[in-house]
């Protein structure tokens, strides 16, 4: 690793640090709000209304809620698919039927049971992705493991990030492996990047 990357690799930790601290402090008012806009945002968009298969994760702790919305898709029919973490930086999509499906996995995350089949990515029309925070061009601070930028290069699904406006960043360093988005959906915008 050359000395440009350390670099960039050492902002993002202190960034996602202190953007944790700063979702943490956010009041639950504001977040329970501003999640019930996201989801009605994201339902609005085209990308939805078309979309068959839908890859979303499953929030945890206070990424933007997306419990409600995989409910909603399921009702109306769509097939979902929700992360499951196999280690080393790897994970697979498989459906689910309900949130019953669901049970305590990697990190405590909800990932889908055992008895949950595989969905392979081409399938994917479009995937939900979680982050820390976000600029408005698409880039995205996750959690520093990898999981999503390597899952997202076997996809062609388009790329819908959620992000609380407060959690919107003028700036995030990049990395040659982070994977660029296609939208950002907050509560106040829909952003095609």
């Amino acid at each position: 690793m050359d000395v440009s990357q350390k670099t960039i690799k050492e902002r993002k930790q202190a960034m996602r640090s202190q953007m944790k601290a700063l979702r943490t402090g956010l009041s639950s008012c504001y977040r329970i709000e501003a999640d019930q806009k996201i989801r009605f945002n994201l339902k609005s968009t085209e990308a939805y209304k078309k979309s068959q298969v839908i890859f979303c994760y499953v929030s945890f702790a206070e990424e933007a809620d997306t419990r409600l919305f995989i409910q909603d898709a399921l009702e109306e029919g769509k097939l979902v698919a929700v992360p499951k973490c196999l280690g080393n930086g790897r994970m697979d999509a498989f459906a689910i039927s309900g949130l019953s499906d669901l049970e305590k996995g990697f990190h405590g995350i909800l990932e889908p049971g055992s008895h949950c089949r595989k969905i392979e990515p081409d399938h994917l029309d479009l995937c939900v992705i979680p982050c820390i925070a976000c600029t408005s061009q698409g880039v995205r601070l996750g959690y520093g493991g990898g999981y999503y930028d390597r899952y997202l290069i076997k996809t062609s699904g388009f790329r819908v990030l959620l992000c609380q406006e407060k959690m919107v960043c003028q700036d995030i360093p990049v990395e040659s492996h982070d994977c660029q988005m296609d939208m950002i959906i907050t509560e106040n915008q829909v952003i095609f990047c």
